[in-house]
C-alpha cells in the first residue's frame, strides 16, 4: 500500500507513458511517428466538404478575439463563410480584416486545419443561396429555419494566407501516447 505524500511514479505499473514532449536526445528511447502527416490539398478541401463544423475568430474592436462556430465551404482556393449583415464578424472585419479560421474533421479529430487569413470581398449576391446550400450541407435539408426575416445575409470570401494542418489516420490513434520499450 502506498502511503499519501509516499507515491512513487516510477513505479505504478503501466503499459503507457503519457507525454506532451519528445523525449530527450540521450534516451534511448524512439519517438514514433507513423501515421502521421501534413495535410496536403486534397485532405484540406475535403474537410470543407462534410459537415465539420469552422471555427472563425475575428478580432473585436477591444482587441480580443472573437470565436464563432461557422458553417463553411472551400471554393477555388478561397472559403465562404455565410452570415449576417449586423452580426459582430461584419462589425469586427470592418476594423480589421485578419481573421483565424480552425476546423476538425468530427469523424477523426486529428484531422485538423488552422488557417489564417483576410476578408477580402462581402457581397449579399447570391448569399440567400449560399446559405440554402449550407443548409443541405449542414442540416440534410435545403432551408434555415432559424433565419429571421429582417436578417440580410452577406457572404464572406476570405483568402488563406497561412494554411497549417495535420492528418492522422485512426488506425495510428494510440500514437498520442507513447508506449515506450522498457
Amino acid at each position: 500500500m502506498v502511503e499519501k505524500g509516499n507515491f512513487d511514479k516510477s513505479k505504478m505499473p503501466t503499459s503507457v507513458e503519457i507525454v506532451d514532449v519528445p523525449p530527450d536526445n540521450d534516451s534511448n528511447r524512439q519517438l514514433v511517428s507513423a501515421g502521421v502527416t501534413e495535410l496536403n490539398k486534397d485532405e484540406l478541401y475535403r474537410l470543407f466538404q462534410f459537415r465539420n463544423l469552422a471555427y472563425l475568430s475575428t478580432l473585436s474592436k477591444d482587441g480580443f478575439p472573437h470565436v464563432t462556430p461557422v458553417w463553411a465551404e472551400m471554393v477555388d482556393d478561397f472559403i465562404l463563410i455565410n452570415t449576417f449583415e449586423e452580426s459582430a464578424k461584419i462589425r469586427h472585419i470592418k476594423n480589421d480584416k485578419r481573421i483565424a479560421l480552425s476546423m476538425v474533421e468530427q469523424n477523426n479529430p486529428f484531422n485538423m486545419v488552422s488557417i489564417k487569413g483576410k476578408v477580402i470581398e462581402q457581397t449579399s449576391e447570391g448569399a440567400d443561396e449560399h446559405l440554402k446550400k449550407l443548409a443541405k450541407r449542414y442540416l440534410g435539408i435545403g432551408k434555415y429555419y432559424y433565419r429571421k426575416p429582417p436578417h440580410k445575409r452577406v457572404i464572406l470570401k476570405i483568402k488563406p494566407e497561412k494554411i497549417m494542418g495535420l492528418s492522422i489516420h485512426p488506425a495510428f490513434y494510440f500514437l498520442a501516447y507513447a508506449p515506450w520499450a522498457k
